[in-house]
This record gives C-alpha cells, sequence and structure tokens, in this order.
C-alpha cells in the first residue's frame, strides 16, 4: 500500500483502533502498539482496499491483533483498569452523566463490553460486529442483551 494512502488512513481511523484496541486489551501500551503494527502490516502489504469497507477491515485487523496479543504467552501482566477507563473516557467526548455509564460498561468482561463498545460508539451492525470479532450475529444480539442486563444491574446499585 502507498505511503500516502496508508498516512490517509491513520488520519482517518487510528484513534478509533485505538480506543477499540484499548478497550480490548486494556493497557494503553499495548494499544498503541497494537495500532502501530497494524499501520505497519498495511504498509508492507499491497492491498486495495474499498472505501466503503475500509474501516470495518482494519477493526477486523485490530481485533484479530488484539486476540494473537492476548493469547500470547508474553502477555500475562495485570492491567489497571480505573486508568485505562479514564484513558477511554478522555479520548470521547462524553458529558459527566455519560461518565457512570461508561465506567459500569469498563467493569463488563470484554466479551460483554467488545460488542457494545462497537454498536453504541463504533456504529456497527450486528452483522459487522460479527465480521469484526468472528461471532454469529445471533451471539453478537446475545452479548449485547446480557451486557445491557449487566449494565443495568450495575446502575441501580
Amino acid at each position: 500500500m502507498r505511503n500516502d494512502e496508508v498516512v490517509r488512513l491513520f488520519d482517518l481511523y487510528a484513534n478509533d483502533l485505538y480506543r477499540f484496541a484499548l478497550s480490548y486489551l486494556g493497557s494503553k501500551q499495548d494499544a498503541e502498539d497494537t495500532v502501530q503494527d497494524i499501520y505497519l502490516k498495511l504498509l508492507s502489504k499491497s492491498l486495495l482496499l474499498r472505501k466503503d469497507r475500509e474501516k470495518a477491515y482494519l477493526m477486523k485487523m485490530t481485533a484479530n491483533a488484539c486476540k494473537d496479543l492476548l493469547d500470547s504467552p508474553v502477555r500475562k501482566t495485570g492491567v489497571d483498569l480505573e486508568s485505562t477507563s479514564e484513558e477511554i473516557y478522555c479520548s470521547y467526548d462524553f458529558t459527566d452523566d455519560d461518565k457512570v455509564v461508561f465506567e459500569a460498561l469498563m467493569k463488563l468482561e470484554p466479551t460483554l463490553r467488545l460488542p457494545i463498545h462497537l454498536f453504541y460508539f463504533g456504529d456497527y451492525s450486528y452483522k459487522e460486529i460479527a465480521k469484526i470479532l468472528s461471532l454469529s450475529e445471533s451471539a453478537v444480539a446475545m452479548r449485547i442483551k446480557r451486557g445491557k442486563e449487566q449494565l443495568r444491574g450495575l446502575l441501580e446499585n
């Protein structure tokens, strides 16, 4: 892929990929490294991405890179969830009222948090989320439903 095309994709999507990777991995450093690796891979490959699919493709690459990192034996350290949730919170334009909901969202396990993150913050459809996370659409729907139920319970307490 040409350098100018990778720079264009970086300018458009790097922040979204970073927030997604941070939500997935829970570590600022790992999220930064993952996003950097994605763009380095793009530079080394000769890809032609359709404009209407490029963000979904990059999100899928990010999800796969995050899964690979979590499965790697090198990454077996704890994560400071409080500083991570604050970092993600600051990267969005939230009101103060949204912070309570967001903090509750960060308490969910990743299998429930990620589909909700992609649906509400990334504006992805269930079909797109299914492709990004390698799940069926019904699994995405069920995880969003269960996540919302757990969020409701956390917010009522």
